[in-house]
Parts: structure tokens; C-alpha cells; sequence
């Protein structure tokens, strides 16, 4: 029974520790050649991400990018008024 009890220390220990950075991973893996990437602007929330992770859409004859579908439905709703 005491066997059990320190393997689940053990464990417990290891688990603190991989949580306080001890085997933390990136969130996104970065990607090569992303420095001179362009930045677009939301027009709804105006957040500035990198182009290729933009929702690209035609609006109008002009070109839009949106951070989100959320922002992109706002954006036409708020069009249509």
C-alpha cells in the first residue's frame, strides 16, 4: 500500500512541475518566412492579425478581412441598417 501512495506522489510531483513550464508547449508553431507577412485591420472589432490567418471575403467590389465570422456577420448586419 505504501508503494502506491509514493508512486501517486510521484506522479503528482512530476504533474506540478510539467505544469509550472517544465514541458510547456507553443501554442502555435511558428511559422517560416511570417516576418514580413502584411497585417489587415477587422473593420468591426479592429483587431490586426497577419493576412493569412484573416477571413478574406468580396463586400461591395472591395475586399475584406475579418478576424472572425462572428465579426463578419456583425459587420454586414451593421452594413444592412
Amino acid at each position: 500500500m505504501r508503494l502506491f501512495i509514493w508512486l501517486f506522489l510521484l506522479g503528482a510531483v512530476y504533474w506540478v512541475v510539467r505544469q509550472l513550464g517544465g514541458g510547456s508547449k507553443p501554442r502555435r508553431p511558428a511559422r517560416k518566412g511570417n516576418e514580413s507577412e502584411m497585417m489587415v485591420r477587422d473593420p468591426r472589432c479592429g483587431v490586426y492579425l497577419p493576412m493569412s490567418d484573416a477571413l478574406q471575403r468580396k463586400i461591395g467590389g472591395e475586399t475584406v478581412y475579418f478576424c472572425s465570422r462572428q465579426c463578419e456577420k456583425a459587420y454586414r448586419k451593421g452594413r444592412r441598417s
